[in-house]
Parts: C-alpha cells; structure tokens; sequence
C-alpha cells in the first residue's frame, strides 16, 4: 500500500506494552514520557481482551469521510461517484477518546503460556503497529515474521538504552498508524487537486511548523494543505495553505467583485492569502476592508510553491472549545488508570 508523506489527522494514541515481566514493565514505563498515553498488561490474554473490546479499526475515519452513493439520474448503476467530506475530520477533536485509539503494541517474544510471536498473529488481521522484544533479534522466527510482516520491529531487550529505542520506534510506527489511515482520503483529496500530503518538502515544513508551534494534534480542512491545529491544552490554531491555482481562483471572484486594484495585486503576488480555506467565504467578504479577510502570506517551496499564514483561534470553523477534551486533560485523568 502506497502511504503519504503526511497524514490527513494526527493525534496522540495510546501503546500497549505487554510483557510477563512486571520489573521490566516498571523500569521500562518509568524512563517514558509523561506525555505518552500507554496501557501495560503482565497477561497476553488480558491485553488481547482490551485489544478486542477496545479497538478502533483505523479505517473509521474514511469510511465517515467517504460516502459512496449512486446516482441512478445521470449514470448507470454500475457507476459509483464519491462524496468526500473533509469536515469530518476536524470534527474528530471533539471525540474524548480519540487519544485512546490503540496504535502500537510492545511485546515481550518470551512469555508463558503465549510467545509474543503468537500474540501478534492474534492480531494480524488489525492494523496496530507492531514492536517484538526479544533476546536474539537475529533468531530465525523473528527475521521471518518481520519478513512477513506479522511484527513491524524488532528491538533487542538487553541493548544500551533500550527505553530510548523503544521510545523512537514508538513515534516512528504511530506516524505510520496515520499515514495508513490516510491513505484512501489522500488519494481521493488528490484527483482533483495537488497532492501536497505527497510532497516530502511540504510534510518537512509541515514538521518544522508544528515543532515551532507545539502542535499536539492536526486535522486537514481542505485539499490544498490547511490544517486546524491544537497544542496539548486544545489551544486552537490554523494553519492556511494556497496553492497557485487557488490564488487564481481568489483573484478571479476578487475582480468580478470589483475588488480594489490593491488586493488585486495581493492575490495575484500571493503578498496576502484568505483568512479562510473556503472559496466561497470569499465571495462573501467587505471588499472595502481587506485587513477582515486578508493576512500576509509566506511561501515554501516544494513540487510547487505554497503561499501560508497562521491564525490564532480561528473563528472561521466555529469550534465549540468547551466541547473539547485536551490531550493534557486526558492524560491526567487516565494516569491512574494504566494497570498491570
């Protein structure tokens, strides 16, 4: 399967961590983060139960996004059309248990009664990440369930510094969680626009943006890159992205509105962006005061130029804030509840 440079959403998830071992399990949990959600199980059958109880497919999201309707008036019924609905995603912030949606599991290869290798074919079938600790990540049937693709790493558990390994795998594999989960919406968003979620120079900015910001979270809004953003208190923020074919377009109702000769030149330079990622609040704007739907724009460069500007608390998206649930706030009140 083919997975973006970047996916449509990300948020932070939860890791098992299964191991017979509960020393190991105290040492390993107590070098973690304490902004890392995770669940530690000394059963493979007690994890399995909360696995199978619990889980969330990562498909979810697309299939909300995605809705697949025939239009019996204007083609055949062996033709499908595709209604793509990208407010859903955004509207995921107001879920307060999309931060314990399961992502990556950490298994011990040798424990009684069920061998790690034997908890992860269990779970094949779901897309959960997969990291096996074993004693000898040489040993054959561990080279060959990677092969297979039963197990996503192996890490070795007697190394120098293994929490910190464990901890980069971690990250690593969670990305790819939602890179997988993107994959159909992307491919979808990309028929009919550039594919900036494909761009590596567009995902590096993207990365940079949300370190200098402290982004937590993000959830696409639109097909050209914007993206609503929250930090770990759900502090609100936007991210508004044009590409050159939306700056035509922004000029083009801009003129037949007889807008003034100098946001004209704004939108054809790309000196000002929107406010908004929509075309039509365009059409809807006070065009004798350009400073209430204009911002200054910078541009990055990757498969084409990329004209942004970031907004504090976007009103735009009428966000009802008290509805939702921080990662902070999760975080504290699901501490006392990680259990052996």
């Amino acid at each position: 399967m083919y997975y973006p440079e970047m996916p449509v959403c990300y948020f932070p998830s939860t890791t098992f961590f299964v191991d017979d071992s509960r020393e190991f399990l105290v040492n390993l949990t107590l070098q973690l983060e304490d902004s890392m959600a995770f669940q530690v199980y000394d059963s493979p059958n007690d994890a399995l139960d909360s696995l199978y109880t619990d889980y969330r497919s990562p498909d979810y999201l697309s299939r909300r996004c995605v809705t697949e309707y025939l239009d019996s008036h204007a083609c055949p019924a062996t033709n499908q059309t595709v209604n793509l609905n990208l407010a859903t995603i955004h509207a995921e912030i107001y879920n307060p248990q999309r931060f314990s949606e399961v992502s990556v599991i950490v298994v011990d290869y040798a424990m009684p009664g069920m061998s790690g290798l034997e908890f992860c074919e269990k779970i094949q079938n779901k897309p959960v990440k997969k990291i096996l600790l074993t004693g000898r990540a040489h040993e054959h049937s561990v080279l060959e369930a990677f092969n297979e693709g039963i197990i996503d790493c192996y890490i070795e558990k007697n190394i120098k510094d293994v929490a910190v390994v464990i901890k980069q795998a971690i990250k690593k594999l969670q990305q790819k969680y939602f890179q997988q989960m993107s994959a159909l919406i992307v491919g979808m968003v990309s028929v009919s626009s550039v594919a900036c979620l494909r761009d590596p120079s567009f995902a590096q900015f993207f990365k940079k943006t949300c370190d200098e910001h402290n982004v937590t979270e993000f959830y696409l809004t639109d097909s050209s890159g914007s993206f609503l953003l929250l930090d770990k208190e759900a502090n609100l923020s936007c991210l508004i992205v044009k590409n050159r074919q939306d700056l035509n377009l922004h000029y083009e109702i801009a003129l037949d509105n007889k807008a003034p000769e100098s946001v004209l030149d704004d939108l054809k330079s790309g000196r000002k962006i929107p406010r908004f990622s929509d075309s039509t609040s365009l059409k809807r704007v006070d065009w004798s005061d350009p400073s209430t739907f204009l911002r200054p724009a910078q541009v990055t460069q990757g498969l084409e130029n990329y004209y942004y500007t970031i907004i504090p608390e976007p009103i735009e998206f009428n966000i009802q804030k008290e509805k939702i649930t921080s990662y902070h706030k999760y975080l504290k009140i699901n501490r006392q509840k990680r259990r052996f």
